[in-house]
């Protein structure tokens, strides 16, 4: 009894209550290892001496006597020597005192009764026939219930899914041995839980406890997932100080129990996978602010909190889950699976054995972010279900592909579960496919092949366009979305660019349309209503939410058996890390389809479906099924491109067979480059380059020309000046081609109908906007049937309902066939993901695609003539653009320099060697280009690379159309010079007096004909210039203008006070307030 005493009273976490000892170990791990587990539940023995509730008998269990030593049941090691007198034990052997009873072989109601006599249960029932009664588990019911006796705080720690709430469950129910009303109130804490909402479900549980206390039971308040919930410490106040909001609570027999998740991180390979799935993190792991301590969240296998220190020594460990403790739950599952569905039993043992090989799998692994549970094993079980249900029409089709018929239906059943619900979430799925085919008696190749077979039906079954490869990721994809949405299983798909997740959601939704979808198969599956969320980092909870509640209401009153609602989350990875950690409740939303304060009920539970470029938290990502994409192979590559190619037209697909090893090769390369840049080019520019080289091939029937290779080369892999697309092109196909003018890569972009081609729309990195001018100077762009949409800067203007009011200014575009440009608008990109992936729903005619903000979304109409065109700064498109957002259009660098012919561009080349030559006046010799850039960005004020060009044109605007004469050449070069030094500083050209660039005559030019010592007489010369007055922009060190300034300024220039005004923009929260005052 001392020993079965320590077990209750030492501590399982290793707590160390000296802070210097902390101060030692401040490494980032530091934290975790406050909260690691110093005793295990399996490694300690258990030996309960129990006194039944009769006063009269004991229970002895966990420990047998043998040879007078308590051993210990599971392990046989000693637990105490000579713990029994042997006349003593003789007289209680006599007197028939149950010592040595195998309690698992005991039959379930003498199990029951054991149980029973130590709580105080005289009427038993059995309260769940499915829950498998082991030593282990009934040992943690009666440490429950002697803490209960003992008023010791319950907190248990245990992996999720090793059975805490089912045991809880069963303890309660036993307890309550049929009488009416529920005495457990289960409180699911996520990372959303706050202490107000736990301050209610105590109190609710309080008023359930008085009314059991009149039928003498005990009530039981379990807290879930405790330490998930940054409201801690209002649990820590339930449950060690008894109150609630600082009131104590007037009830004695409630009882509370908390379960934890452990302090865990993942393994490095997992957190390695982690970041190379999809794009990695978009927020890196050292800039993400959701951490415990030094690391980041995303890299622990749960969402903890801390614990309080007052809650730390009351942790017990639950344990987990062994193989045999394991194999067991399986085998009863299995056994009420096909009690419950009247299926033929000869196939119970194989089923156990396949399952239980599945799970050891995917436990023993550590390069994998997946985790298993029990919910893996009920969910697989579901999924057999529904294929063996689908058996008639579903199984003579896969037959077609090939498929071993020899294998009973059953087995067939199992096969394509096992694919769903733990192959597809694995990366390296060769030795799982060998452990399978073990169990199963069969090849490897004939599991892989059933598997295969199954995608290839579901992707001939539904409506792909005609220039869609069927691919491996996209059969995949329709293959997981068709079962998942089915059966409301959540599943994440994660993968970069381009591996067909928004289109296998397209296309699986429009197939299954229940009894009204085009395909027989499909008229067997339910219908599906999707609502799609678009997430950004602005989304909030409050917006998950209510799609989750849209999306119930859907369901409610319908036939389930027959429709689902879909609730899809485009781009979760971008709400990871949003400062309102949106994605906090989504743990209960998944699981029970309801948050906190709802009950659930079936119709509450809803299909799922997040799509992701950028890897996601695993602690998310195991409440369903995860799916990582990873880059294709060389291999794959070839494929989807030859998939791409017209199957009718043996001529130009022969062709374009010869040229696939050579384009694959090139985009190869293309990756190796700019590995130390970003994620610039992806899969969907290649197979857009692919799809324009087989226009050209139907244009020439036949090999499209070195020139049509170089245009389409440059229109899917341009506007990254970091790497030499061409060079990398030159050296793959062995010629040297001629750079294609970009303008003329624009206007063949703009022009209708190219070959059956359907252009990318465009993105323009830039600088100063130059590029709107530029379509406009060189007539690109019908000015009259161009909207432009310049985003705002005014802080007002960056909230939703202006983002709002502009994604309807596109809507209106789209349905109108009008061309838009946007420039410095980046808050509406999001919006538009679906239709820059040009992936349109075509319904009695018309194109049609999803248009809106978070889970406001419209179909909106898209007419042929409809084209977007984004045009933004370099930089911000180099550092700031989302990749997703990058590989979906077509990229141009279009600048000044871009457009000068050869003469104007050696004029250029001569005026940037000048300016050189003007700031590197006594610069070190050692010193490289990028302080010499420095240099000019400090010497010519708003200075870009684009600046010496722009200055040519300005002051000679003929410059792009004809070639000047020697004489004229030399005055446009001094007219551009004296231009640039009107925008430098006066110390820069001070300290250049000296150089070779500075004449004096230029220096008399800046210092006495150009104003730049007085602003009173730089208005007073400018407004003598033109009267009609004049738009100048002013760069100072000195201090802003104020009211006394502008009174002298009346003064000298004689302009009267209600002809004048002198606002600050800080002043105006948007550009209309601003426009307003202006005119």
């Amino acid at each position: 009894m001392i020993t079965m005493s320590k077990d209750f009273s030492m501590r399982s976490l290793k707590i160390s209550d000296k802070t210097d000892e902390k101060e030692k170990n401040p490494d980032e791990d530091g934290v975790l290892k406050e909260f690691q587990l110093s005793r295990r539940w399996e490694q300690a023995a258990h030996p309960y001496i129990m006194f039944n509730a009769d006063d009269t008998s004991m229970t002895f269990l966990g420990f047998h006597i043998d040879h007078l030593n308590a051993i210990d049941a599971r392990t046989g090691k000693i637990v105490e020597e000579k713990v029994i007198d042997r006349r003593l034990f003789q007289q209680l052997k006599t007197q028939e005192v149950p010592f040595n009873i195998d309690f698992e072989k005991l039959p379930r109601e003498e199990q029951l009764d054991i149980i029973s006599r130590v709580l105080g249960i005289n009427s038993i029932t059995d309260p769940d026939d499915t829950y498998q009664l082991t030593l282990d588990n009934v040992m943690k019911i009666l440490a429950i219930h002697l803490r209960f006796e003992s008023d010791i705080p319950v907190i248990i720690m245990g992996e999720t899914g090793c059975g805490k709430t089912r045991l809880v469950q069963f303890m309660c129910d036993l307890l309550r041995s049929g009488k009416p009303g529920r005495n457990m109130i289960v409180v699911r804490v996520h990372g959303g839980t706050t202490s107000e909402t736990i301050y209610r479900k105590v109190q609710e549980a309080v008023d359930i406890s008085k009314q059991n206390e009149t039928q003498g039971m005990d009530t039981i308040l379990f807290f879930d997932e405790a330490n998930t919930t940054e409201a801690i410490n209002a649990i820590k106040e339930v449950i060690c100080d008894k109150s609630v909001n600082g009131e104590q609570m007037d009830t004695c027999r409630l009882k509370i129990i908390a379960a934890c998740n452990p302090y865990r991180k993942h393994s490095q390979e997992t957190i390695e996978q982690l970041e190379k799935a999809g794009l990695g993190y978009r927020v890196k792991s050292e800039n993400t602010k959701e951490k415990l301590g030094q690391i980041p969240m995303r890299q622990l296998v749960y969402r903890v909190q801390p614990l309080p220190p007052s809650l730390s020594p009351l942790v017990w460990d639950f344990g987990k889950l062994n193989e045999k403790t394991q194999e067991l739950y399986i085998q009863q599952m299995v056994k009420t699976f096909f009690r419950k569905e009247e299926l033929p039993t000869e196939q119970e043992d194989l089923f156990t054995k396949v399952i239980s090989a599945s799970q050891m799998h995917m436990v023993g692994l550590t390069d994998e972010c997946r985790m298993v549970s029990l919910r893996d094993i009920e969910r697989c079980m579901n999924v057999v279900m529904w294929f063996y249900q689908q058996r008639g029409k579903l199984f003579p089709e896969i037959d077609k592909h090939g498929s071993n018929r020899d294998v009973p239906e059953l087995v067939r059943s199992l096969i394509l579960a096992v694919g769903v619900c733990y192959m597809a979430s694995l990366e390296h799925r060769d030795e799982y496919l060998e452990r399978v085919a073990q169990a199963l008696s069969l090849t490897s190749e004939v599991i892989s092949t059933e598997i295969e077979s199954c995608k290839k039906v579901f992707i001939d079954h539904v409506d792909c366009p005609a220039s869609v490869a069927k691919n491996d990721a996209l059969k995949e994809n329709v293959f997981m979305m068709v079962v998942c949405m089915n059966l409301r299983i959540p599943l994440f798909l994660v993968g970069k660019p381009g591996s067909s997740k928004s289109l296998s959601k397209t296309i699986a939704a429009h197939a299954m349309q229940g009894k009204s979808s085009q395909s027989e198969l499909f008229k067997g599956f339910k219908k599906v209503q999707l609502a799609s969320f678009q997430c950004s980092p602005h989304s909030s909870p409050d917006g998950i939410i209510s799609v989750f509640r849209q999306c119930a209401q859907f369901q409610k009153d319908k036939n389930l058996d027959e429709y689902v609602s879909v609730v899809v989350l485009d781009e979760i990875g971008l709400a990871e890390d949003s400062p309102k950690m949106p994605l906090k409740t989504l743990h209960p939303l998944l699981e029970f389809g309801c948050i906190d304060d709802e009950q659930p009920e079936d119709f509450k539970k809803v299909a799922f479906i997040g799509i992701s470029n950028w890897s996601l938290d695993p602690a998310k990502m195991n409440r369903g099924i995860m799916v990582l994409k990873t880059s294709p192979l060389l291999e794959e590559l070839e494929n989807t491109a030859r998939a791409i190619c017209p199957h009718g037209e043996e001529h130009i697909a022969s062709q374009m067979k010869k040229l696939i090893p050579q384009l694959t090769e090139f985009y190869q390369k293309v990756l190796c480059e700019q590995e130390q840049f970003s994620e610039f080019f992806g899969l969907r520019d290649f197979y857009s380059l692919v799809k324009l080289i087989v226009s050209y091939a139907k244009e020439t029937n036949g090999r499209p020309s070195n020139e049509d290779l170089t245009k389409a080369v440059q229109r899917n892999f341009g506007g990254f000046d970091s790497i030499d697309i061409l060079k990398i092109f030159s050296d793959v196909f062995g010629e040297k081609t001629k750079k294609c003018d970009t303008t003329s890569l624009l206007r063949e972009n703009l022009k209708m109908g190219t070959s059956g081609f359907k252009s990318r729309y465009l993105l323009l990195p830039t600088t100063n906007h130059a590029a709107l001018n530029i379509l406009k100077l060189q007539g690109i762009i019908n000015e009259d049937n161009t909207e432009v949409i310049f985003g705002s800067g005014f802080p007002h203007d960056e909230e939703y309902s202006q983002v709002c009011r502009t994604v309807n200014r596109v809507k209106t575009c789209m349905e109108t066939g009008r061309a838009v440009i946007l420039l410095n608008i980046q808050g509406l990109y999001e919006s538009l993901y679906d239709a820059l992936n040009q992936c349109y729903v075509k319904l009695g005619g018309s194109y049609y695609v999803d248009i809106g903000l978070g889970s406001h979304r419209v179909k909106c109409k898209v007419r042929d003539e409809f084209r977007l065109i984004v045009i933004e700064e370099k930089s911000t498109v180099y550092e700031q653009f989302p990749t997703p957002l990058l590989n979906r259009l077509e990229k141009h660098c279009l600048e000044i320099s871009s457009i000068l012919p050869p003469h104007a561009k050696e004029m250029q080349n001569e005026l940037e060697n000048w300016l050189k030559t003007l700031v590197t006046t006594g610069m070190d010799q050692s010193e490289g280009a990028t302080d010499i850039s420095r240099k000019k960005h400090d010497t010519i004020v708003g200075y870009t690379e684009d600046t010496c060009a722009s200055v040519l044109l300005q002051c000679c605007p003929d410059i792009v159309s004809q070639e000047p004469d020697g004489a004229g050449r030399k005055e446009i070069i001094d007219l551009a010079k004296e231009t640039l030094i009107q925008c430098a500083t006066p110390d820069s050209l001070l300290r250049a007096k000296h150089s070779l660039a500075v004449h004096d005559a230029l220096l008399e030019g800046y210092f006495v004909k150009q104003p730049h010592g007085n602003m009173m007489k730089t208005l007073k010369e400018y407004r003598e210039e033109d009267p009609r007055g004049l738009n100048l922009e002013v760069s100072t060190f000195s201090r802003l203008l104020n009211k006394r300034d502008l009174e002298q300024i009346y003064n000298h220039l004689s302009i009267g006070e209600d002809d004048s005004c002198l606002y600050l923009l800080n002043e105006f929260y948007t550009e209309q307030s601003f426009s307003q005052t202006l005119r």
